[in-house]
């Protein structure tokens, strides 16, 4: 039998207050209107409660009211913000919840208990007014919030100026980050941002007459403003998989005219009644920002999810969910497929536009055809994003003509060394392609034999007697100091190295990884190429291609120096690039290295006496073509090419030998 333990010899201890000001440092606001607004939307949101407690729910959308004030709206030094609301007031239940940072009591209204707190992020001082019934009798509670102070409430004297209960909040002594913001403030854009903020509580549940007053103007109803504009014309619900589990997403879809503070279509994620983080575009789904109706006036739609997933996911800052951009990106498709279906001639517009651009791209570019693959336009544009323009339309085509040449591509390296049955190959493609087909591939042909022409140029001894630099050729592969975020796909000749090449989705030519001006220590490669792939279909992995073109006939290079030893100087530039993990693009974007790296590397340099040598020295081999060298090195785990420019032309042309013999007759 155990042991009595006397109670009084236990040994205790409590937990220690939290931190608010060390959890407020972290809270981050962007210096916009909606993150501006919070510590209103918090005490909106609040008297809301407050109103519902009083009220009931069915009864709070008559008698419950709210009026937000702005004194001396944009004057910064001046500003004062009041909300006022006629619910139950800060009795002693909500008073101690108000003490209490992530309450109970807030988690059951889908609260965090931490809103109060944001407000100063926002102003310096804020106070609250408060009648309350006790039993029989009217009591006041007035008292300064200041999360500085180590006793936060300093109780006041003052008595709010109504004579019902509710609660009266005030801020002011607004923070100088915000100064610019409200020197530019309109009474039009905050009751937008209001609106839009509770407009779960207009699709959902119920709404309290809201006021908002600029100085002495007259009020604005907020929620007139609602019933006037947020008109809901479909709303439904889907199963979604999150973390897991399938969630029931629920949606609702208004339209609304067009409006400084609602340019485009949209987004909102709904949680604890109310929007949570910035409204997410929808565009790009769409195809437009607006569409136009009838009467040729912009309309845009928003949509609204909501979910009881998202409650749990709410941060506690509450400025958004954690949830994970794929999550995110899932959700604005489902959404996006939903309003494509109910608007059906506004999607049938935009195709039938975007067909027409692509026809006459099409006349331009007749090669480009072959990336159909039989289908039509019509067809082909249908299955491509809304809001691709014809520039986009001509990349994808164009590597869809690549792609759907990769076989024949294999097919012409295997049987490089059988001139016969190379040709009898390319002839069966020939015989397969329609007359259309057969013409833009020959003047394809053409274009490629043009450029081989002036590389065997380029390397020739100009009349002073000297070398072409190795530059010229470069500019002829790929233009230098840029990428292909600036050169689009026909500006390019990446063939003459290696067909593959082109279709890798980063190309960098003559860049630093930081994507600004040559620093001390930089590596800068003639040409990187970044291709994000699949190793055994189940590892994350990117493969990393480096070409180093060296001037035609140089002859000084030497083993182990840094300057002339064109291998070191491929492995120590691929290093840089894996150590560093990522480049940055000429748009200032970034493409990130991932996972295991693949590294290859060409060095197209004429084979002198002093490469061979060099090449020799880091073990190369050319067992199986003496004009290329080739060695993978165990330790980068870098399989290197080399070959002279000589041999870049001559595979060049055996690439293309079988397309001139057959479609051109030579």
């Amino acid at each position: 039998m155990g042991a009595i333990v006397d109670a009084s010899a236990i040994k205790t201890d409590e937990l220690i207050k939290p931190d608010m000001q060390a959890v407020l440092s972290r809270t981050h606001l962007s210096l916009t209107l909606h993150d501006f607004l919070l510590p209103v939307f918090e005490a909106v949101s609040n008297a809301m409660h407050g109103i519902e407690a009083k009220y009931g729910e069915k009864q709070s959308s008559e008698l419950g009211k709210i009026a937000i004030r702005f004194e001396h709206p944009n004057d910064p030094l001046k500003l004062k913000i009041t909300i006022t609301d006629n619910g139950v007031g800060l009795n002693d239940e909500n008073y101690k919840s108000f003490k209490t940072p992530f309450s109970g009591y807030k988690l059951k209204a889908h609260g965090r208990g931490f809103g109060r707190f944001i407000a100063f992020k926002v102003f310096g001082r804020s106070v609250y007014l408060s009648r309350y019934e006790f039993f029989a009798d009217q009591l006041t509670r007035s008292f300064q919030f200041d999360l500085l102070r180590e006793k936060e409430f300093i109780f006041l004297d003052e008595a709010p100026a109504f004579d019902e209960t509710g609660v009266c909040v005030v801020y002011d002594q607004l923070l100088t980050p915000w100064h610019e913001l409200v020197r530019e403030l309109q009474s039009k854009d905050v009751a937008d941002s209001i609106a839009s903020h509770f407009l779960p509580y207009f699709l959902y549940r119920w709404l309290p007459e809201i006021t908002i007053q600029f100085d002495d103007l007259e009020p604005q109803d907020i929620k007139a403003h609602f019933s006037a504009v947020f008109i809901q014309f479909k709303s439904g619900e889907f199963a979604f998989e999150i973390d897991g589990v399938s969630e029931t997403i629920k949606y609702a879809l208004t339209k609304i005219p067009k409006t400084k503070s609602f340019k485009n279509h949209c987004l909102l994620f709904s949680a604890a009644d109310r929007i949570v983080g910035a409204p997410r575009d929808l565009s790009n789904k769409l195809g437009q920002p607006h569409f136009l109706d009838e009467k040729n006036e912009s309309y845009i739609i928003i949509g609204v999810v909501s979910s009881t997933a998202f409650e749990s996911r709410l941060n506690d800052a509450r400025t958004g969910l954690n949830l994970s951009a794929k999550t995110v990106e899932g959700i604005v498709s489902k959404v996006s497929d939903v309003i494509q279906a109910s608007e059906t001639a506004q999607i049938d517009k935009i195709k039938s536009e975007q067909s027409h651009d692509l026809t006459d791209a099409l006349k331009e570019n007749p090669i480009l055809r072959i990336g159909l693959k039989g289908r039509s336009v019509t067809d082909y544009v249908a299955s491509k994003p809304n809001n691709w323009s014809a520039e986009e339309f001509v990349s994808d085509l164009a590597i869809e003509r690549f792609r759907a040449s990769t076989d024949l591509s294999k097919q012409i390296a295997s049987v490089m060394e059988n001139p016969d049955s190379y040709r009898e190959n390319i002839e069966s493609l020939a015989s397969t392609l329609d007359a259309n087909k057969k013409e833009a591939l020959a003047e394809y042909v053409l274009h490629r034999k043009s450029v081989i022409e002036l590389v065997e140029a380029a390397r020739k001894f100009r009349p002073d007697g000297g070398r072409t630099p190795e530059d010229t050729i470069h500019e002829l592969v790929f233009r230098r100091f840029t990428d292909n975020v600036e050169a689009s796909y026909f500006e390019h000749n990446l063939w003459l190295i290696d067909d593959a090449l082109a279709f890798l989705p980063y190309i960098s030519s003559d860049r630093t990884m930081h994507g600004r001006n040559r620093r001390t220590g930089d590596k800068v490669t003639d040409i990187a190429f970044f291709d994000d792939s699949m190793v055994l279909g189940d590892n994350d992995g990117t493969t990393v291609t480096i070409v180093e073109f060296k001037r035609p006939s140089r002859d000084d290079y030497s083993f182990g120096n840094a300057k002339s030893d064109p291998v070191l100087q491929v492995i120590e530039t691929l290093e840089k690039a894996t150590e560093r993990g990522s480049i940055t693009k000429t748009d200032g974007t970034f493409f990130a290295f991932r996972g295991v790296v693949r590294r290859f590397a060409f060095i197209i340099a004429d084979q002198t006496p002093s490469l061979v040598k060099v090449l020799k020295k880091h073990d190369f081999k050319n067992d199986w073509n003496p004009e290329i060298f080739v060695r993978y090195r165990d330790n980068e785990q870098i399989f290197i090419q080399a070959f002279g420019y000589d041999t870049l032309v001559a595979n060049a042309k055996k690439r293309n030998q079988a397309f001139f013999s057959v479609l051109l007759g030579e």
